[in-house]
């Protein structure tokens, strides 16, 4: 049975072969339509990133052809982020869903932690720019066994976020050899370009 996080809780993750999922319910009929995107950052002791593939989002510049189409790619290899759009709303239910493949045997030595974040896209200027994590409902992320299908942890996001365009939704990082998660639950007034300069501002 997976266990249930809330924010601030951690859980050590006696895996080497992940699926990373993050899922929520937007409203189907707000107009015009949002989204949400998942991006990944795999970060150094130093808390950023050391070279720009780390930063895995649908428009990375390192990818692979996969079944489902163009994924995005760390440079080590070891995250397979989410196709764009993959799964959101298909049945105008406003229910998205997206997942990252990660395999921590794989993962560079220099790398200390892999964040997972979601953003709303939104165009300055235009009707989109007042949507907020205020219209966002069951937003969740999830650990499971890349192998068996069987959840390890859930942490559902829960709080207040009304203000927020992007938030980080929970993180793995190394201690003494071992991996664990981390429910984490920190928003961003201002979507992914706040978390992009912190973990990833010399490439800005």
């Amino acid at each position: 049975m997976a266990i249930n996080l809330v924010k601030g809780q951690r859980v050590e993750i006696g895996l080497s072969r992940l699926i990373v999922e993050m899922g929520w319910k937007v409203n189907p009929d707000a107009d015009p339509p949002y989204d949400l995107d998942a991006s990944t950052f795999l970060l150094r002791k130093n808390n950023e990133i050391g070279v720009e593939e780390d930063f895995v989002f649908y428009g990375s510049p390192n990818t692979k052809e996969t079944p489902d189409g163009s994924r995005p790619m760390s440079k080590d290899g070891s995250v397979l982020g989410a196709v764009d759009d993959r799964g959101d709303d298909d049945d105008n239910t406003g229910i998205g869903e997206e997942s990252i493949e990660v395999d921590l045997s794989k993962t560079d030595p220099l790398i200390d932690q892999i964040l997972f974040t979601a953003s709303i896209y939104w165009e300055k200027g235009s009707k989109s720019e007042r949507y907020n994590f205020g219209q966002v409902r069951n937003a969740y992320i999830l650990i499971k066994d890349a192998v068996s299908g069987e959840e390890i942890c859930r942490y559902d996001l829960d709080e207040d976020f009304s203000t927020a365009k992007g938030v980080e939704f929970g993180r793995l990082y190394r201690r003494n050899g071992a991996w664990k998660f981390e429910a984490v639950g920190i928003p961003y007034t201002d979507g992914l370009e706040p978390i992009v300069r912190k973990y990833a501002s010399r490439f800005m």
